[in-house]
């Protein structure tokens, strides 16, 4: 299990990644040897209580044992207040946090999804299972895919890479699903799958019907607003199909697809194209 440990890390890395994106390397040594694939942490952005809480991030990639790599985009006052921090100021941090993806075995086929901005995650677990893996990335356009850098990486140390853009410009055109859609039809019964995937709700709810409907297991990391990190304030919850709830920042953020109740999220219709 991960430490809850708060860390006072050191920024050695900061600057424009491309495509909207920032990357942050922090020196945290306690924290990197800790960290597995799908563990995040929570990030306190300034040095003052302004703003307040602190934010959530996907841990990318561990470096040299000793430090933690970060991709984020400005969505708020958090992240903008983080751009402008610069290598040598040191950071609290706490984590790493939360339930990763399990380590899948060496018979089966990973296959990762990413949507939006859920590629952090992949990425690490890309560097540690990805030689049999291929990943299945999709945006609303080639601008708002992960920056070029990030894809020659995952290009490196993936199988293969699916483009998917909603309006054409790269890969199938339409979302990431039709394009897991189109794989897992050619693909069935010529190898074990199990899914992984990170993004927005409408696309995990996609997957996981995808999922069932090939009868594949899937794990999807989830992404809730949080506020504490620690499971204590509760609002990152979502509904179980088991009933009651667990929490994502505690239990999660990775959960079996097949245990969430997805009865009031939105689920993207996977399209027919010729």
């Amino acid at each position: 299990m991960p430490s809850n440990k708060l860390h006072q890390a050191k920024v050695l890395l900061h600057r424009p990644a491309g495509r909207g994106y920032y990357r942050l390397v922090l020196l945290a040594p306690a924290l990197a040897a800790a960290a597995a694939p799908g563990h995040f942490i929570m990030l306190r952005v300034s040095a003052n209580l302004d703003p307040l809480l602190a934010r959530p991030f996907g841990i990318s990639s561990v470096i040299t044992k000793r430090s933690i790599e970060l991709y984020y985009r400005v969505a708020g006052r958090g992240t903008s207040l983080l751009t402008r921090v610069t290598p040598g100021q040191m950071l609290s941090v706490l984590g790493p946090l939360g339930n990763g993806f399990p380590v899948p075995d060496k018979a089966v086929t990973p296959l990762l999804v990413a949507g939006g901005s859920g590629f952090p995650p992949l990425l690490y677990f890309a560097a540690r299972y990805g030689k049999q893996a291929r990943l299945f990335v999709g945006s609303r356009d080639k601008d708002c895919l992960p920056p070029a850098a990030v894809m020659k990486d995952l290009r490196s140390r993936t199988k293969a890479i699916h483009y998917a853009t909603e309006d054409g410009s790269r890969g199938a055109c339409g979302f990431v699903t039709d394009s897991l859609a189109g794989y897992l039809a050619r693909s069935a019964g010529s190898e074990a799958p199990v899914i992984y995937a990170c993004g927005p709700h409408a696309m995990l709810a996609s997957v996981s019907r995808l999922a069932a409907e090939h009868s594949i297991p899937c794990y999807v990391s989830m992404e809730e607003r949080m506020a504490c990190g620690l499971g204590v304030c509760m609002g990152c919850s979502v509904s179980m199909k088991a009933g009651g709830y667990k929490r994502v920042c505690k239990e999660g953020p990775v959960f079996l697809s097949s245990d969430i109740d997805w009865k009031d999220r939105v689920v993207l219709p996977v399209l027919q194209r010729k």
